[in-house]
């Protein structure tokens, strides 16, 4: 997964996959609050991600499970270096599969050292393996078993880790999801310039006090935090990924005070922008 995962995901699926499916390799990352339409599976290979959903923190170390239900608002965090399992499902296969999916949710945190001991979860962690397996290697045809490994993982997580959802939670969720995705949606195209709060307030016709109060409450920080952190989020996409000067680079995300930039960045990586590229190129 070379390219940042946008703010509200639209998936694509592997050619001749009916998910998104991949084994990353991160090194300090940061994605900022987002929510998608499909299942996010993630399995730790390797490092510690945070997980902050719902205003709910998680560490997750080697060899979790994590499970992002469809309309939850996460943010996920990589400590140094990181291998992941992303497993992305969308929503229409398992609404194909489930009479009345929109019902149900998840359990979300699955952690090895507590249940390691059981067999049904030995089961699907084993076809979640086995995915990965089929994955890399990649062999003429694997997709048909991939599909196969795939079902047998889901009838597993929705026969014994699904519970009913909350409906008066779920009606207002979805209420407050449209309002959001306008706004994200606007961040997505003008993050790179200045974005007065009277701006994208009037966009979902709030006044920019209510705006305020509204953005925090349902996506659990200020709306110039997650602004600044979208900013950050692409600038250590290309810190990693090109050769480009930090100047440069911060100047193409919308920072034009390199002051500021510096700590800001500091501040959400715990290192400067050349000790990041640096640490980087070590570990590769």
């Amino acid at each position: 997964m070379n390219q940042l995962m946008s703010i509200h995901e639209i998936i694509t699926p592997k050619p001749q996959l009916p998910v998104y499916f991949d084994i990353y390799h991160t090194y300090n990352q940061i994605i900022p609050n987002h929510w998608h339409n499909h299942v996010e599976i993630l399995y730790i290979f390797e490092g510690t991600n945070h997980i902050v959903l719902n205003e709910e923190k998680y560490i997750l170390h080697q060899n979790d499970l994590f499970v992002v239900n469809s309309g939850d608002i996460h943010f996920t965090r990589s400590l140094g270096a990181s291998k992941v399992l992303l497993l992305q499902i969308p929503y229409e296969l398992l609404e194909q599969c489930v009479e009345h999916f929109d019902r149900i949710q998840f359990r979300q945190y699955y952690p090895y050292k507590k249940l390691n001991e059981y067999p049904i979860y030995q089961k699907m962690i084993s076809h979640l393996l086995n995915l990965a397996n089929l994955y890399v290697q990649a062999e003429e045809g694997y997709q048909f078993l991939f599909i196969s490994e795939l079902y047998l993982f889901l009838h597993i997580l929705y026969g014994n880790y699904s519970i009913l959802k909350d409906p008066a939670k779920d009606t207002k969720s979805t209420k407050h999801l449209g309002r959001l995705k306008k706004i994200i949606d606007y961040v997505e195209q003008h993050y790179q310039e200045p974005i007065p709060l009277e701006q994208v307030a009037s966009l979902v016709a709030l006044n920019p006090e209510y705006f305020c109060r509204f953005f925090k409450k349902h996506m659990g920080l200020t709306f110039i935090k997650y602004l600044n952190l979208v900013r950050l989020a692409r600038i250590h996409n290309d810190i990693l990924q090109t050769d480009d000067s930090i100047t440069i680079i911060q100047e193409r995300h919308g920072f034009t005070n390199y002051k500021l930039f510096n700590h800001m960045f500091k501040e959400a990586y715990g290192c400067t922008p050349s000790n990041l590229r640096a640490k980087h190129i070590r570990h590769i």
